[in-house]
């Protein structure tokens, strides 16, 4: 599926409806809220796509250990925690993305990834399942 397609069908479903709301509860208009989204899923594409170096964003280990920790420390066990560890990575390549393209502060670009990376997540593992 090319990128513009997946863009559209991920803000056209509920996940991106749901990510919307989620964004604008946060005080986000619904243009940003829309225009962030899109990066979110531009930037989760080309996650799944690359196959070379620097899959993982500036902070990999970062963002894998501190998901990671989390889960283990919530009892979610080895498995999930790693799956936590790999979402975690997403979020801070989508804070990235959206901080470097929107020109917004890395804080407030990490707060809108970590709200939006599960809808994102949620909507390509039903697309790909």
């Amino acid at each position: 599926m090319d990128m513009q397609q997946l863009v559209s069908e991920f803000l056209s479903s509920d996940h991106g409806a749901q990510a919307t709301q989620a964004l604008t509860d946060q005080g986000f208009s619904p243009e940003d809220s829309q225009q962030m989204l899109s990066t979110a899923a531009q930037t989760a594409h080309a996650h799944a796509e690359e196959q070379s170096q620097g899959l993982l964003g500036d902070h990999p280990g970062k963002s894998f250990f501190a998901a990671f920790a989390a889960g283990l420390v919530r009892g979610d066990g080895f498995l999930k925690s790693m799956e936590e560890g790999g979402e975690g990575v997403l979020t801070g390549r989508i804070a990235e993305s959206i901080a470097a393209r929107m020109g917004m502060d890395p804080g407030t670009a990490a707060t809108v990834a970590a709200a939006a990376t599960p809808y994102v997540v949620s909507f390509l593992r039903e697309k790909l399942a």
